[in-house]
């Protein structure tokens, strides 16, 4: 079965920073950072629809964005902070022109050394745009300074950044109401369902593959999704294919009926409705829009 092509943290800096001067060094470390200040002039703007290896956040201080995260469209202003996990399908599409705040790119292997599987759940659990008071705001841009600083030394003390990035995810914890409420049950289900989702969602589209996963019935997961994204099992299990399609589909090598098959759906005709339902446009329409964009 055909795997969708992830974006490691070099592979964004080649493919959508192509353009950047050779006095920027390539960082390699599972921890990056972009000022966007200096490097969104760079970015090609909007980036292609992308699957990241790798999560990050984007904390804008001055200025505007608009990211897309799967299927929503979130701007974020000033003061604001979005955090996205790996999976999602995403596009950076707009940048204001005097945009400034950090981008941070990093893998999950330093999640699972500083924060604990509650907070873990927490962070990615909130799928808003979380505003800070502008003292933490200003204070966690400060952190992100010397993060920046120690990264793009000859030999970056690796035990720094993290304690750094560390002590900024805990600001952003203390700073945020939304992240202070206690994490119940259903939120904890729903978190490693979509977990399950991002990584099985090719070779299963059973509802109750995933509940025997987590070990609960199908009619407790549905409860539990419902409550906490508003969707059905099925719902976000489609949608979350339908959105990977449309990576696929930007190879023109490729038919429709191949990318719908490479999905496992074996009827090309009902990967087309389920596609318009959601993308609100048919395949075909959506590729047409892909070459126009190229051809720009």
């Amino acid at each position: 079965m055909t795997k969708i092509k992830r974006i490691t943290p070099t592979d964004f800096r080649g493919e959508y920073m192509s353009a950047m001067s050779a006095d920027f060094a390539i960082l390699k470390t599972p921890i990056q950072i972009h000022d966007i200040a200096k490097t969104s002039g760079f970015i090609q703007v909007p980036t292609p629809l992308h699957r990241p290896e790798f999560n990050f956040i984007v904390h804008i201080t001055k200025g505007t964005a608009l990211q897309q995260v799967d299927a929503n469209d979130i701007a974020i202003k000033e003061n604001e902070i979005l955090f996205v996990r790996q999976g999602n399908v995403t596009s950076l599409k707009e940048v204001s022109a005097d945009a400034a705040g950090y981008i941070i790119l990093f893998e999950d292997q330093i999640l699972n050394q500083i924060l604990s599987k509650q907070e873990l759940i927490k962070l990615f659990s909130v799928n808003v745009v979380i505003n800070l008071p502008n003292p933490d705001s200003l204070w966690l841009n400060s952190l992100f300074e010397l993060l920046n600083t120690e990264l793009y030394q000859a030999e970056p003390n690796l035990g720094i950044c993290y304690s750094l990035f560390q002590a900024g995810l805990q600001k952003v914890f203390v700073s945020s109401t939304a992240l202070n409420k206690s994490v119940n049950r259903s939120a904890e289900i729903t978190f490693l369902f979509k977990e399950l989702v991002y990584k099985y969602y090719i070779e299963q589209k059973s509802v109750l593959f995933y509940a025997n996963e987590l070990s609960v019935s199908e009619n407790y997961l549905h409860r539990c999704i419902k409550e906490c994204i508003g969707e059905s099992p099925k719902e976000w299990i489609n949608k979350v294919s339908i959105l990977q399609s449309q990576l696929l589909l930007r190879d023109l090598t490729k038919s429709i009926s191949e990318v719908a098959f490479e999905l496992n759906y074996g009827d090309p005709s009902y990967f087309g409705r389920l596609f318009k339902k959601i993308v609100g446009s048919t395949p075909s329409e959506y590729r047409t829009s892909i070459t126009q964009d190229l051809s720009e």
